[in-house]
């Protein structure tokens, strides 16, 4: 007989083989799914450099508008320069200073002595180059008659009158005369009540009044403001020493009192010396003041019984 085949033990076995195999297979799909599923670990994120500071934006400025073509441009004022102006005393004795004078191109101002000898021509001279022309009114200095101011002087023994004829008569004889200052008048010009009267008739004809300051005491000046005419006074002689080198100096002093106040007044005479200073001197004048007319230099008149 033969041996049936041992089948049912090797079933088992393979049973348990497969199960083995099954649960691994589940532990192992399990495993695998758990790792795939756990997130992995962040890297810290490289740190940022920190931003530099920035500059404070500046505020913008707008540009002005330009003008409208045609329209002209706005410019700032500037401050006036100073005034200068120069009288030349003494003036109607000849024709030749006169016509040197008148031929150096700036705003001179002819004052002439009633009685002398050219004293209508050198007035039409000075108009026609555009002159200014002054009455050279004589009064009477301190130390009359040894220190004489020749023909057509107002005394201080004369009515009022008589102050009035003179004058009247000296005006006549200088045709276009603008106004009026004093040669000499040390004295006269010390008494009020006598020049009144005198300035008076000059206010009426509408003419100035230039006190030449030939005393510091005079009272030229202070009537004159009072009385309510344009007026004014001389703040230096060119030529009190009629030599170049103090001529020059003054001519310093001139420039720098006129920078100092705005204006100043000069008073020269028709000596070599002082033409030929003026000559030279024109041109550096012109730079840096405004020559003008002595007129063009007074203050304004103040109202009658307001001045100074």
């Amino acid at each position: 007989m033969t041996r049936p085949k041992k089948t049912k033990k090797r079933a088992p076995r393979r049973r348990r083989a497969l199960w083995a195999l099954a649960v691994a297979g589940v532990v192992f799909a399990f495993l695998t799914g758990l790792w795939w599923s756990t997130p992995a670990p962040r890297r810290p994120a490289p740190k940022q450099p920190a931003p530099a500071p920035t500059a404070k934006a500046k505020p913008t400025v707008k540009p002005k508008k330009a003008p409208p073509s045609g329209e002209p441009v706005a410019t700032p004022p500037t401050a006036p320069s100073p005034l200068v102006a120069i009288i030349i005393d003494d003036m109607g004795h000849g024709l030749a200073p006169a016509q040197r004078l008148a031929g150096l191109g700036i705003p001179l101002t002819f004052s002439i002595l009633p009685h002398s000898s050219q004293a209508r021509a050198v007035a039409r001279l000075a108009h026609a180059h555009g002159l200014e022309v002054m009455l050279h009114l004589p009064m009477e200095p301190k130390g009359y008659p040894g220190r004489n101011p020749g023909q057509g002087v107002l005394l201080l023994g004369m009515t009022q009158e008589r102050l009035l004829e003179v004058l009247r008569d000296d005006l006549a004889r200088v045709p276009l005369a603008a106004g009026v200052n004093n040669h000499m008048g040390s004295s006269f010009s010390l008494h009020p009540e006598l020049l009144e009267p005198v300035l008076l008739e000059i206010e009426r004809r509408g003419l100035f009044y230039l006190d030449s300051f030939t005393s510091a005491d005079s009272l030229g000046l202070a009537t004159a403001q009072r009385l309510g005419l344009r007026t004014g006074r001389r703040d230096v002689f060119l030529d009190h020493q009629a030599n170049r080198e103090a001529i020059d100096g003054q001519m310093r002093r001139l420039l720098a009192l006129a920078k100092e106040r705005g204006r100043a007044v000069a008073i020269g005479h028709p000596h070599p010396e002082t033409i030929k200073a003026l000559e030279e001197w024109a041109p550096r004048l012109r730079r840096q003041v405004d020559l003008v007319k002595v007129s063009e230099a007074l203050s304004a008149p103040s109202s009658p019984g307001q001045g100074h």
